[in-house]
């Protein structure tokens, strides 16, 4: 799916797609339960329910979310997405823009699905805008 489809409720304006548009395949689902790591080295990525043509740096973004509601801090979240090389493509209104579309996606997914992990995960999306803002 392409960039301007997959977020294109949750942004202010349609031109702030363009900071996410790229050619990079992404997950973005980076949840616990959707990256294995069978022993011998790899992690294997499963689950490819939402695939994304955008910006490289948006699958570490999206990690930044799973990170938060696994307990880190927004700080130390972005400090592990940093160790992925293309993070470092992202400038900061882009990573703000993005934080807020987070917080709007798991906002709307909470409000859809019924549970407590959705409602964690959306706190951890506004929590993520929080910091960044």
């Amino acid at each position: 799916m392409k960039t301007v489809h997959r977020w294109q409720d949750y942004v202010d304006r349609p031109e702030d797609l363009n900071r996410l548009d790229g050619v990079a395949l992404l997950h973005t689902d980076l949840n616990p339960t959707n990256i294995l790591v069978p022993g011998d080295g790899r992690a294997l990525l499963v689950d490819w329910a939402w695939p994304t043509r955008a910006a490289a740096w948006i699958d570490p973004a999206c990690w930044v979310v799973w990170l938060v509601a696994a307990g880190h801090t927004p700080a130390e979240a972005e400090r592990q997405a940093a160790a992925i090389p293309s993070w470092s493509q992202a400038d900061a209104v882009a990573l703000d823009m993005f934080a807020r579309v987070q917080a709007r996606l798991w906002a709307e997914i909470a409000d859809d699905t019924p549970g407590r992990w959705a409602e964690g995960v959306a706190e951890a999306a506004a929590q993520w805008e929080k910091h960044r803002t």
